[in-house]
């Protein structure tokens, strides 16, 4: 919980505080708002809000996670059309094979090693997490929609770092230094 620090000029100030699962915290936040209609809408029209009020638009794209053109847009078609120009249109594509509870195993599921559950690696990629949603959710999606789909869940491909054979990292500062150190 954040404490109060105090008062000056009707301006409460908070204390500054870490936030443990930074990225955790702010992609749930972002499936919140992603959920409904109305969310959206508001959120929109919040940071529009800012805009109109002053605050640079590239200010508040980075605060919210937007992009400023996407801001820029949004401003342009409330003051062009109305308020209710943020509200979800008719959405375009193919809807998503997997639904909200899946995608929160998935989120919860990539966290740990795909040699839990019986794959034989020890971090996920496309390939082993389309086979695992093959295996569990009788969903087919390829190895590039997975790929894809790590990347909206918050989730990076981390590709181990190999050393030639035959060495070691002790003898990786030869290459770094330029000389050798053991002599």
């Amino acid at each position: 919980m954040l404490s109060w620090n105090h008062q000056i000029e009707g301006v409460i100030l908070i204390k500054k505080r870490a936030v443990e699962h930074k990225e955790a915290t702010i992609l749930e936040i972002q499936q919140e708002l992603s959920k409904s209609p109305a969310a959206r809408y508001y959120h929109r029209l919040h940071l529009v809000l800012l805009v109109v009020n002053g605050m640079p638009a590239r200010e508040v794209a980075a605060l919210y996670n937007e992009s400023s053109s996407t801001l820029n847009h949004w401003t342009k078609k409330v003051l062009e059309e109305g308020s209710s120009a943020l509200q979800d249109g008719v959405r375009s594509g193919r809807p998503s094979r997997l639904n909200e509870e899946q995608l929160q195993q998935l989120c919860k599921l990539l966290e740990q090693s795909p040699e839990d559950f019986g794959y034989d690696q020890v971090s996920w990629d496309g390939l082993v997490l389309s086979q695992y949603i093959q295996d569990h959710y009788a969903i087919t999606l390829q190895v590039r929609q997975c790929q894809r789909l790590m990347r909206q869940l918050g989730f990076t491909l981390q590709r181990p770092q190999s050393f030639p054979k035959g060495s070691s990292p002790d003898k990786e500062s030869f290459k770094k230094n330029g000389r050798n150190s053991e002599g």
